[in-house]
């Protein structure tokens, strides 16, 4: 076999090689040229003498040392699947599948490549044409050769209430990246690393970000090899034993994707944020009120009317009812799986409420938490065969709680009929769908089954969608335990995490945001003092932190002063005047030397107008505060600069400045206090 094949698509190009005993071999991937050569490889010192090189689907056995693209078994005796390249099929000019087989066990491999809207696709198909059933050990989504200048990896970490950690390191010898091995995606932010250039900033250098479309374990990461050569590997883990495919089954992983960028990690964000917007439904997205901070389970249904009213009245337009609604739940050890009412905070069902939510003009939404089931419960003394780890009468909880098997048919069937029920009469056009443990153990009957329970999930928010096309779905997990692209497609916001303190938040809300656009991010104004941190924020501030996503507010109104009352009421005005603008920019930030001084903006593509947003969190070390520049305006471009201030109807008008000016010399725009924020409106004068 000898073939070559190229695809391309919106300035990017991917070229493959194969040959016999060569595998297949990438050899270019990067910005679309007339043509790209190929040079031999070099015998390395002690090393094969047919060098392997940088391929796809590679697999050991020839002198390579990394990682195989697939490990499988085959059952009856043993037998490890040893692949030969077959053929590269170009599907079309953005398409392509490489071919690979084991054909003494009949075993066939396809890796599906496609180029599409600046981002690579790759998907790993495997099908057993033998007699006898095939163990897959692991199977990579995507194993990919990555260039010379992979020096960098930029990764995520946090935990519950500290998401939106980064860290960057240099890519030396081994393995740099991130995993989640508890069947959901983590706190530690999407399945997704970047690797880049040093020195690569936030608008220059070259950069490479990838994502693992999938909500349960995986692990993603970049090695450097012994002969330093780096391979980037992202896929789906599978518990020992869970693949078993039998003959004539196919089975496909989640899906890849790669982001290639000259301009730095914005490049990136760019791209991430279009595929992301391609993903959902255009909606107006309506400020929130979510009952939670403001009263826990401590609430029945005049209580809620008459919080809905105070809602109203700050100009909120959708009412979020939180834990503690359904039958039996006064605290967070029972109930789970009941989802009916109470009958004693709620004699009549929901239906009084939510007309009184709708005639003070807003839409209403529910909190649920499908996947869960409480010992404490009606569900779980009927079928405690339904729970992951039956029949383990002591197995591990988390929050008091199951995780119900959603592998199980039945099981997704009864939570589609149940959900059904609550929606079918009307009036719910919102769930706050939760997720508020990990899966420990994943198994039942001790088969484990951790990927079936994500497809299980799957499908149900599929069907359910189906079903109610109008439906607007977030994910939460403790706040931002589930964000992935996998679950993109069936949610419409993520909760970015249950932390709502300021100041954290700017920091949570600008690392999601290098992969979600800000209108999909939930943000909320909170208590002060924050009930997680304990710390103090001026309403204002709180404000505008919240502005910059899906803005909502948790806490109690009855509990602010007058003048908390006005700012917040006016903040949410701002927001809806703004939101054309909000929900449909492309978000920036734009580097400072000052590590406590946040600047951000949104432009607005086509009209040329932007919003920049400047947060003080500590005073600076200086007196003499820096000026904010804006580079990569459009040149000669003159902007009328108006400051949006709280209270002020018409604003602050600062003046025309051009581009040069403000990339070079900027303007003065520090909140010079700390826990002080500012608000610009840049208007393009034609």
């Amino acid at each position: 076999m000898t073939d070559t094949a190229i695809i391309s698509d919106a300035g990017f190009a991917l070229h493959v090689t194969g040959g016999a005993g060569a595998g297949f071999s990438l050899t270019y991937f990067g910005p679309s040229c007339a043509a790209h050569g190929t040079e031999p490889l070099p015998v390395l010192p002690a090393g094969p003498d047919r060098p392997p090189g940088p391929r796809l689907l590679a697999m050991r056995g020839d002198g390579y040392d990394g990682i195989s693209h697939i490990e499988a078994v085959r059952l009856e005796d043993g037998r490890a699947a040893h692949l030969i390249p077959v053929s590269i099929e170009q599907v079309s000019g953005t398409a392509l599948h490489l071919h690979s087989a084991d054909e003494a066990q009949g075993l066939g491999v396809t890796l599906e490549i496609r180029l599409g809207h600046g981002l690579l696709h790759m998907r790993t198909r495997v099908r057993n044409g033998g007699p006898a059933p095939v163990l897959l050990i692991r199977c990579a989504a995507l194993l990919l050769p990555l260039p010379d200048w992979a020096d960098e990896v930029i990764s995520g970490y946090g935990a519950w209430a500290r998401e939106g950690h980064t860290a960057r390191r240099r890519l030396d010898a081994g393995f740099s990246g991130k995993a989640s091995r508890l069947g959901r995606t983590g706190f530690d932010g999407p399945p997704g690393i970047v690797i880049c250039a040093a020195g690569t900033t936030e608008t220059v250098g070259r950069a490479l970000g990838a994502q693992l479309a999938w909500s349960g374990s995986h692990r993603i990461h970049a090695e450097r090899l012994r002969d330093g050569a780096v391979e980037l590997c992202a896929e789906a883990i599978y518990e020992p034993g869970e693949i078993l495919i039998g003959p004539d089954e196919t089975f496909e992983t989640p899906e890849a994707l790669v982001v290639l960028s000259e301009q730095g990690l914005d490049g990136l964000r760019d791209v991430w944020h279009a595929h992301a917007r391609r993903q959902v439904r255009p909606v107006t997205r309506p400020v929130h009120f979510n009952t939670w901070e403001a009263r826990y389970f401590g609430f029945d249904e005049p209580g809620l009317i008459e919080l809905a009213g105070q809602a109203a009245r700050l100009g909120v337009e959708r009412f979020v009812l939180d834990d503690g609604w359904f039958a039996g739940r006064r605290d967070d050890r029972t109930s789970l799986g009941d989802w009916t009412p109470d009958p004693d905070r709620f004699p009549n069902g929901l239906a009084p409420l939510i007309r009184a939510v709708n005639d003070l003009g807003m839409s209403f939404g529910l909190w649920v938490e499908p996947e869960m089931v409480s010992r404490q419960s009606h569900l779980y003394r009927a079928r405690p065969d339904w729970v992951l780890a039956f029949p383990e009468e002591a197995a591990p909880t988390g929050r008091n709680q199951l995780v119900l098997d959603l592998s199980n048919p039945e099981v997704v069937d009864h939570l589609f009929g149940t959900l059904s029920g609550l929606l079918r009469p009307g009036g719910i056009d919102y769930l706050k769908w939760d997720c508020n443990r990990e899966l420990y153990p994943a198994s039942r009957n001790g088969r484990l089954r951790a990927t079936a329970q994500v497809r299980g999930l799957y499908d149900l928010l599929d069907r359910l969608q189906a079903a109610f096309p109008e439906l607007e779905i977030e994910s939460c997990a403790s706040g931002g335990g589930r964000i992935d692209f996998g679950i993109l497609p069936r949610v419409m916001r993520f909760w970015a995490s249950d932390a709502t303190d300021a100041a954290d938040r700017i920091r949570i809300q600008d690392s999601l945001s290098r992969y979600i656009p800000a209108e999909m991010i939930g943000s909320h104004v909170g208590p002060s003092p924050n009930p997680i941190t304990a710390r103090a924020f001026p309403m204002a501030f709180r404000g505008l932190v919240s502005m910059f996503g899906h803005m909502g507010v948790e806490l109690d109104p009855a509990k602010l002063d007058a003048g908390d009352h006005a700012t917040l009421t006016q903040a949410i005005a701002l927001h809806k005047k703004l939101r054309p603008s909000l929900q449909a920019g492309t978000y920036k930030v734009l580097e400072t030397g000052d590590a406590s001084l946040h600047v951000s903006g949104l432009f607005r593509a086509g009209s040329g107008e932007f919003l920049l947003r400047v947060l003080r969190t500590a005073m600076s070390v200086y007196p003499l505060q820096a000026r904010i520049t804006v580079p990569g305006l459009p040149g000669g471009a003159r902007y009328r600069v108006r400051e949006l201030v709280l209270g002020e109807e018409s604003g602050r008008e600062l003046g025309i400045l051009t581009a040069e000016t403000l990339a070079w010399a900027g303007f003065q725009g520090d909140p010079r206090r700390p826990d002080h924020g500012r608000l610009f409106h840049f208007l393009p004068i034609r």
